[in-house]
C-alpha cells in the first residue's frame, strides 16, 4: 500500500511541475576510480597485493533537466569460473535524474542509500587509510546499493536533503559477526515485498564545517511470516571539519533489528537485537609548514573505531569477540586532488582478547585515483 501511494505521489508531482524548457544538446561523460592495496598481517613477509577495485563511470546528459549516471565495478581484477574467492563484476549505480526545480530533483534506478559518509563518497582519495573504516563495512554495509526512487535537493542556504524509497534488506543474510551486511539485496532479483525508506539531511553552517544525519527504516522479512516483520531501523550521524592544515571527521551509527529471536530460531543464527559503531579521525597536513604555496597534501592521521554487532541480544549470551576496537595511524600523500598514495598501520582487538600484546596488527600500503 505504501509503495502504491508513493508511486501516485510521484506521478502527481511530475504532472504539476513538468518543465516547459526546450531540448538542449546532449553530452556523454566517462570517469572512474581504482585502488591497489598491499596488506601484510602481523608483520608476515607473505603479504598480499590486490588491485581491489577498478570502476568506470558512464554518464549522459539528455537535456538540461534529464541526466543518467552509472558506476560499474570490477573487484579483484578478474572473475574466473570455479574460483570461490574470485572477483566480482557489479553495477554499483545506474539512475536517472530529472531536475524538476532548482531545489527538487527526482532520482530513480539503482542508487546508494545516503547513510553515513563513505557509502556516498567512497573514491579512494576522499578518505584516509588504505582500507575503508570497518564501521562502514559491518554497521553501515558499504558499498550498499538498492533499487528505488526518490527526491533530493536543497531547501535553504546551507541545507540539503535526500529521501528515497528502496528495496529493503533480506533478513536471511544477517549474521552475528557482519551484522546487516549479508542482508543487502543489491538490486539483484530483489523482492519489493518490504519497501523501505531512507534519507539524509546535510547542514553546512560555515565554511569547512558539515553536519549530517541519516536513516534507513523498513521490514526485512521478505514475506516470511515465521520471522515476524524483522524490521530494521538504522540511524547515523556524521560531521566533517576542515580548517587550514587540520581536518576531523566522525561517524556514529546505531541499528535495531526487531524479531531477531524469530530470525535466530528459524535459521539457527545468533543475530543481535542491536548493533552500533562509531569512529573519530583527525588528520594534519604537515606540508603546509614546509611548502605553504604547494597544492600537495601530506596528511598524518589517526583513527579510532569502536563497533559491536552483538551490542544487545535475546535468548543467548553476547558473543564478545564481535565487540571490536580498531586503531589506525598512517600517512596520505596527495600530489593532486584526485590521486593518493597511502600507508598505515592498523591494530585490531576485541573484548575477548583485548590485551595489547594479543592485538592483530596489519601493515597496509595503497594507491588510489579518480577522474
Amino acid at each position: 500500500m505504501m509503495l502504491r501511494f508513493l508511486i501516485l505521489a510521484f506521478s502527481l508531482i511530475l504532472a504539476t511541475t513538468f518543465p516547459c524548457g526546450a531540448q538542449s544538446t546532449s553530452e556523454t561523460t566517462v570517469g572512474g576510480y581504482g585502488e591497489l592495496h598491499y596488506n601484510e598481517p602481523d608483520g608476515n613477509s607473505d603479504g598480499q597485493l590486490d588491485f581491489h577495485r577498478f570502476v568506470l563511470y558512464l554518464g549522459h546528459k539528455f537535456s538540461e533537466e534529464i541526466s543518467f549516471s552509472s558506476e560499474i565495478e570490477l573487484e579483484h581484477t578478474r572473475i574466473e569460473a570455479g574460483e570461490p574467492e574470485g572477483g566480482e563484476l557489479a553495477i554499483e549505480q545506474a539512475f536517472l535524474d530529472y531536475r524538476l526545480h532548482e531545489h527538487f530533483v527526482l532520482r530513480a534506478g539503482i542508487l546508494l542509500p545516503p547513510v553515513g559518509i563513505i557509502n556516498s563518497y567512497h573514491e579512494p582519495p576522499t578518505f584516509n587509510g588504505v582500507e575503508r573504516p570497518n564501521v562502514d563495512r559491518v554497521i553501515i554495509p558499504t558499498t550498499w546499493r538498492e533499487a528505488g526512487a526518490g527526491v533530493y535537493g536543497t531547501f535553504s542556504e546551507g541545507w540539503g536533503y535526500q529521501l528515497y524509497v528502496v528495496a529493503g534488506f533480506d533478513a536471511s543474510g544477517f549474521s552475528a559477526g557482519s551484522g546487516l551486511r549479508g542482508g543487502r539485496q543489491s538490486a539483484f532479483k530483489s523482492t519489493p515485498t518490504n519497501p523501505s525508506l531512507t534519507g539524509r539531511i546535510d547542514y553546512s553552517p560555515l565554511g569547512g564545517f558539515q553536519i549530517g544525519a541519516s536513516f534507513f527504516a523498513g521490514n526485512s522479512a521478505a514475506g516470511r511470516d515465521s520471522i515476524g516483520t524483522a524490521r530494521v531501523i538504522l540511524w547515523s550521524g556524521d560531521l566533517r571539519f576542515n580548517h587550514e592544515a587540520f581536518s576531523l571527521r566522525a561517524v556514529g551509527a546505531l541499528a535495531s533489528i526487531r524479531d531477531a529471536s524469530f530470525i535466530n530460531a528459524k535459521r539457527g543464527a545468533k543475530v543481535a537485537d542491536r548493533i552500533y559503531g562509531f569512529y573519530v579521525e583527525g588528520a594534519y597536513n604537515f606540508l603546509r609548514h614546509f611548502c605553504p604555496e604547494s597544492d600537495h597534501v601530506l596528511d598524518a592521521f589517526l583513527r579510532y573505531e569502536k563497533y559491536d554487532t552483538q551490542a544487545s541480544t535475546t535468548g543467548f549470551a553476547r558473543l564478545i569477540q564481535y565487540d571490536r576496537t580498531d586503531v589506525v595511524l598512517g600517512l596520505t600523500f596527495k600530489p593532486t586532488y584526485d590521486t593518493a598514495f597511502k600507508i598505515d598501520y592498523s591494530f585490531f582487538s576485541n573484548a575477548m582478547n583485548s590485551g595489547f600484546s594479543r592485538n592483530t596488527k596489519q601493515l597496509n600500503l595503497g594507491i588510489g585515483y579518480y577522474f
